[in-house]
């Protein structure tokens, strides 16, 4: 860190010197104009005005000899780097139609305004002034709140495919808060002038969503897996008030996050052991149980590794939770 001795400059101003280093760097030359922004207790300058509205990007993706999982990598790539104009050119764009238009419609505000035999242009026209980071935070906790209620259900009744479908609008949420991250990071006085964002912030709402992201895709495998077992009336009793535990956790967890209790927050990280010592306790009676009325070892072997990846993916979900105070405590 450098330091600028502040002197005294007529009557009304004050005046530091620039480090030479930053001049070059940006290119600056005597005469040029230097942009001053209040943010809080700091000062920004930058080279140019940041307060203007920065020129649309556009991308082009070749879609030729790619598979449909490499050419979704590009394009949300090209969308979280706030590319406004998506375009898809090559021969066989045609033949990829569908699949191309489904990509588009997973991404929030992105449209198909114009096509043809070998093109297709998207486009999207989101102020990202207004992209509200802490409202994203709310709905993709909305979501995680029924993923979680109604794999409690799939106990009764097969809801995976529901399930799945609401872990791709948190998957399409996600997307736009990091867009919404990296713009702001980019654009650090109109952070500050929209939402009071800061850099330390910007990056705790980024880890934030990749967490409740976590959370909903170990929620959607655990429902995945579960419906493959056929549980005794006691067992889904017993399996009912593991979900539960897990969702009194998530609730008390993200309750910290919107009030920012660091107290409370560091209190409920205790829960991570206890609910492991539940987990463990569980599957050590239910595969005793299957041992001895399952004459079938082969059988008996498959429901329990089936099982296994049902708690596996509760554990990984539990950590999630934890991880997530963590984030409150350590603010």
């Amino acid at each position: 860190m450098e330091y600028r001795k502040l002197i005294s400059f007529g009557k009304s101003s004050f005046v530091i010197s620039l480090p030479k280093a930053w001049i070059r760097q940006n290119k600056i030359e005597k005469g040029d104009l230097i942009y001053l922004e209040e943010s809080g207790t700091n000062i920004i300058l930058s080279k140019t005005d940041q307060t203007k509205v920065s020129e649309d990007k556009k991308i082009i993706i070749n879609v030729d000899g790619k598979t449909l999982t490499t050419i979704k990598r590009e394009l949300v790539s090209a969308y979280i780097l706030n590319n406004r104009t998506i375009v898809f050119k090559g021969k066989e764009t045609k033949t990829k139609l569908k699949e191309l238009q489904s990509l588009v419609q997973n991404l929030i505000a992105l449209e198909i305004m114009e096509q043809d035999s070998n093109t297709i242009l998207a486009k999207d026209f989101l102020n990202m002034d207004k992209v509200s980071l802490a409202e994203l935070i709310r709905k993709m906790d909305l979501i995680i709140r029924t993923m979680i209620n109604e794999t409690t259900e799939v106990l009764d009744n097969d809801l995976y495919e529901t399930i799945n479908e609401r872990d791709t609008d948190v998957n399409r949420l996600y997307f736009l808060l990091k867009r919404a991250v990296l713009y702001n990071l980019k654009n650090p006085v109109r952070a500050q002038k929209n939402f009071k964002l800061n850099p330390a912030r910007l990056l705790n709402y980024q880890i934030l969503g990749t967490i409740l992201e976590g959370i909903a895709d170990e929620t959607r495998r655990t429902a995945r897996f579960l419906r493959k077992i056929n549980f005794s009336n006691d067992e889904k009793k017993e399996f009912r008030n593991l979900l539960n535990s897990l969702n009194e956790q998530y609730l008390a967890v993200i309750k910290t996050v919107y009030t920012e209790d660091s107290v409370v927050a560091l209190e409920n990280s205790q829960h991570k052991n206890e609910f492991n010592i539940l987990i463990d306790n569980f599957e050590t009676k239910f595969n005793k149980k299957i041992k001895d009325k399952t004459s079938n070892l082969n059988s008996a072997c498959e429901i329990s590794s089936i099982l296994g990846k049902v708690l596996h993916r509760m554990r990984k979900n539990t950590s999630y939770i934890h991880n997530l105070g963590r984030v409150v405590y350590t603010l």
